[in-house]
């Protein structure tokens, strides 16, 4: 500690400073020694001089000589504790920031283990010695404001301004040896409206608890004089419980996520919450990302999936050496990038809460365009998303236009699009056994799901009626239309049961059944309006089939980024459709895209850039304001005001008289009868009051 101060010599003599060592342990020779050898060194620019106590008198005591001697010469003081190392600039900046605003009256730089002045505030960081801690306060503090308000100081090095002293005194003994004593300090100052702050420039390392120590009275103490604080500022809870659960408190935490672990990776997430055990392009997008982002990723992220146990198994994630993480887990990431879009808040608030940055694959905007779908609540949810998260990848070119026309990008918002890949052996299906075969080949193969802008139901009934010696497998997944509630409501029409269509629902099928159905299938048919992707093309294509879609944005910019295939045929209306099928084309080798090999990787890279740009551009401000404006959009809707208490005797007399009337008035007029005999009473008044009235 004082071999850090006399390396500050200059800085602290352009402050017009002076040093004073007060010992409170005389008699301890060791000590008398080196305090002695520090007086008679010389330290040019430095006055150091040593105060040795007549006895040992506490810490509180000793800091009162301390700040009885700041008042007579009327200076500014910092105490700094015996098991602090000063650092360059430090005194400086506090100094500085000191004066930034009048009502400052107390400073903390910020330390490695000094509770709310503590930076990075991870519990990993509170032993590091003063390099490694130094490293790691210098990668935060520049993301950090000149100084945050705080509602108390800790007295490992606290700067205390003139003023407060002379107009408030020291530290109350009534402490004794310590503990609270600048709480109680720095709440008196608050009642007359000085502040205290953290210089979050400035760095001071502290090893903790080896100023004094007090043994096993040390925790007495504590409750003892805390009692003593609280039952004087009754406030001092509520204020550090506000500042602990304060969107700022919570940003400078989730800033400890930058730091590197000693391998030189940060943690990041994929969020797969909203995964299921079953299979969707949404799933197979998801996976095909993981599978290369646990290989490509791996020189720079410790990378993780969040999902539930029963979905990592299904989709046998551990094959790809990626551990899962539950969603609700108490740790914390670098980043976290949710493979499609949220559905409801809980999802924002957990990624905003556990990340210091959050991205999102958005896959599409069907939900809020299709009428049936559309929720007011999602759209507000999504137009949050989009103002407020760090990261929005689009899966095509249609979406990435969608959502600009549906939505305002919030500033600051990096933007991607990244197609899935368009390789087509990552679309390969598995060699179906002879039990996985459902039916005989040579069926027309309708694919798509249960919702409207898919219209399988349409075009199967379609497609049935006109040829019933042709078969038909729908891949439509279970009706979930409600019921209509009356005649007059509309109520979709389903596949009709018919003796030449198989229904199946897709979620309820192997991977080696799905493949056996491709495989088996003269055509392939997603006549679907409106698709994000078109991962029914890939998948046709692995099969080498021909497959029919609309000429949809999404399908046309995937057929173009192919290079075009004879094989992938376009049709506008389910009449054209029909007669198209009616001789279904061949295979066309001599046609078929090669697709492009290795493009998982590409699409890897694709986010892993964007996930690189998010981590490097993570900003306090920003974070901030996303948990500030999460708290307001979670926040219960106000309660009934109360009503007005009476302020004399007879005012309450009245008001339970008033209520009592109330509540035998009301359970009258529910009795049957009795409020239309009451209410034509009324209007019999009313005639009679209005013809005693006439001239």
């Amino acid at each position: 500690m004082i071999q850090s101060i006399a390396d500050c010599a200059e800085e602290i003599s352009k402050l017009d400073g002076e040093v004073i060592l007060y010992n409170d342990s005389p008699g301890d020779a060791a000590l008398d020694k080196a305090l002695a050898d520090v007086t008679s060194k010389p330290h040019p620019n430095l006055a150091i001089r040593v105060e040795c106590n007549p006895e040992n008198v506490g810490f509180v005591r000793t800091a009162n000589r301390a700040i009885a001697d700041a008042t007579r010469l009327k200076r500014d003081l910092v105490l700094l504790n015996s098991d602090t190392v000063l650092t360059p600039g430090a005194l400086t900046e506090m100094a500085r920031v000191a004066l930034a605003d009048p009502m400052i009256g107390f400073v903390n730089p910020r330390s490695n283990n000094a509770t709310l002045a503590s930076l990075p505030y991870q519990a990993r960081f509170r032993r590091s010695p003063p390099d490694a801690a130094w490293s790691a306060w210098a990668a935060l503090a520049p993301r950090l404001p000149q100084f945050s308000y705080v509602p108390t100081a800790n007295g490992f090095c606290m700067l205390i301004r003139w003023v407060v002293l002379a107009q408030l005194g020291g530290f109350d003994e009534i402490y004794g040896r310590g503990y609270n004593e600048e709480n109680d300090l720095v709440m008196r100052a608050s009642r007359r409206g000085y502040r205290a702050v953290l210089a979050n420039h400035a760095f001071v390392w502290h090893q903790g608890s080896a100023s004094f120590s007090l043994g096993r009275e040390e925790d007495t103490l504590e409750r003892r004089n805390r009692e003593i604080l609280v039952r004087r500022y009754p406030e001092y809870p509520r204020l550090t419980a506000a500042y602990f659960s304060s969107a700022e408190q919570r940003a400078e935490l989730l800033l400890g996520t930058l730091i590197p672990d000693g391998t030189g990776r940060l943690n990041v997430a994929l969020d797969f919450s909203s995964f299921v055990a079953a299979h969707n392009g949404t799933f197979v997008a998801g996976l095909q990302l993981l599978a290369k982002a646990a290989e490509v990723w791996s020189d720079r992220y410790n990378l993780v999936v969040l999902c539930a146990p029963e979905t990592y198994a299904f989709h046998g994630m551990a094959r790809f050496g990626t551990e899962r993480r539950d969603p609700h887990g108490p740790e914390l990431y670098s980043a976290i990038f949710r493979v499609g879009q949220p559905y409801d808040w809980s999802a924002v608030e957990r990624m905003s809460l556990k990340a210091a940055s959050v991205g999102v694959f958005m896959l599409d905007t069907i939900s809020q365009d299709c009428a049936q779908l559309y929720d007011p609540e999602v759209g507000r949810l999504w137009s949050w998303t989009l103002e407020h998260f760090d990261l929005v990848a689009a899966t095509s070119a249609l979406t990435e236009g969608q959502l600009s026309r549906r939505f305002a990008f919030g500033p600051g918002v990096r933007r991607v699009r990244s197609l899935h890949s368009l390789d087509l052996n990552d679309y390969t299906h598995p060699r179906p056994e002879a039990e996985d075969v459902l039916i005989p080949p040579g069926y027309i193969f309708v694919v798509g799901n249960h919702y409207e802008h898919k219209d399988v139901a349409l075009t199967v009934n379609a497609l049935a009626e006109a040829d019933p010696k042709r078969t038909i497998v729908a891949l439509a997944g279970e009706w979930r239309a409600a019921a209509p509630a009356d005649k007059g409501a509309y109520a979709p029409r389903p596949i009709e049961p018919r003796a030449n269509v198989l229904q199946l629902n897709a979620g309820q099928l192997t991977p080696r059944q799905l493949s056996a159905l491709y495989l088996g299938a003269a055509a392939v048919v997603s006549p679907s309006h409106y698709e994000g992707f078109g991962m029914a093309v890939l998948d046709a294509l692995a099969a080498r089939r021909p497959v029919f879609v609309r000429p949809l944005p999404a399908t046309a910019e995937l057929w173009s980024e192919l290079g075009g295939d004879d094989n992938v045929h376009f049709f506008l209306t389910t009449a054209d459709l029909n007669r198209d099928l009616a001789r279904p084309p061949a295979w066309s080798d001599a046609g078929a895209s090669t697709g492009r090999p290795g493009d998982a990787a590409r699409a890897a890279a694709d986010i892993g850039r964007a996930v690189d740009e998010m981590i490097a551009g993570v900003d306090y401000g920003r974070i901030v304001r996303r948990l500030a404006s999460l708290s307001r959009q979670l926040a219960p809707p106000p309660a009934e005001p109360p009503a007005i208490a009476p302020t004399t005797p007879e005012a309450f007399v009245a008001q339970k008289i008033g209520a009592r009337t109330e509540y035998i008035m009301t359970r009258m007029l529910t009795l049957p009868g009795v409020f239309p005999v009451l209410r034509s009473m009324a209007r019999t008044g009313r005639r009679v009051r209005s013809f005693i009235r006439k001239p």
